[in-house]
C-alpha cells in the first residue's frame, strides 16, 4: 500500500487536486464518446434535462471508480482524507466550467445529493464485471447501464447491454488514459 505522504496529507491534496482536474476532462470526454456512439446506432436521450442528468451520472460514477481506486491504493484513513479534497477540487473545476445560464448552486447540490446516493447503491457491487460465466446481474457497470438507460428514448433491453459494453470500454480508457489513475495514485 503506498502512503498519501507526510501527515499534514500534502500528498493526498496533490493527489487529488490532480485527479479532480482529470475526472471533469475525462468524464466530459466519456460522456462525448456516449452521445457519439448512440448516435451512430440512432439511440436519444429522452430530452435535455435527460442528457444533463446522464452527464451528472457519468461524473459520480467516475468519481466513484476513483475512489475505489484509492481505497485500494491508500488503504482506509489516506482514502478519507483524498476523497473529501478529491470532491472539492472536482466541483471547482466543474464549477469554473459551467454555462452561466446553468445555477452553480442547484447543479452542484445536484451533483452532491446524486454522488451521496449512488455511493451507498454502489458500495454494494463487489464486482465491476462478471466472473467468466457468471451473471452481469448485480455488477457495478451492469447497474450504472441501467441507470444511464433511463435517459434514452429506447425501450430495447439490448441497450443495456451495448452500455454495459460501452462503460467497460470507456472505464479502461478513463482510468488508465486519461486520469491515469493508478499512477497518480501509487507517485
Amino acid at each position: 500500500m503506498v502512503s498519501c505522504g507526510d501527515s499534514s496529507g500534502r500528498d493526498c491534496n496533490r493527489k487529488a487536486d490532480l485527479l479532480g482536474s482529470r475526472l471533469y476532462a475525462g468524464a466530459r470526454e466519456i460522456a462525448i464518446l456516449f452521445t457519439e456512439e448512440l448516435e451512430k446506432r440512432d439511440i436519444q436521450f429522452r430530452d435535455e434535462e435527460s442528457i444533463e442528468r446522464c452527464l451528472i451520472e457519468i461524473f459520480v460514477f467516475y468519481l466513484h471508480m476513483i475512489d475505489r481506486s484509492a481505497h485500494v491504493h491508500l488503504g482506509l484513513t489516506k482514502r478519507e482524507l483524498f476523497a473529501d479534497r478529491l470532491i472539492v477540487a472536482f466541483m471547482k473545476e466543474i464549477m469554473g466550467g459551467l454555462d452561466k445560464s446553468v445555477s452553480a448552486d442547484t447543479f452542484g447540490e445536484t451533483i452532491r445529493e446524486t454522488y451521496n446516493r449512488r455511493q451507498i447503491e454502489y458500495a454494494s457491487y463487489k464486482r465491476l464485471t462478471p466472473e467468466k460465466d457468471e451473471p452481469l446481474k448485480g455488477t457495478l457497470f451492469l447497474e450504472f447501464s441501467k441507470i444511464i438507460f433511463r435517459f434514452l428514448d429506447d425501450d430495447n433491453p439490448a441497450t443495456i447491454f451495448l452500455l454495459c459494453m460501452l462503460i467497460e470500454r470507456y472505464t479502461v480508457i478513463f482510468m488508465t488514459d486519461a486520469a491515469k489513475v493508478e499512477e497518480v495514485l501509487t507517485s
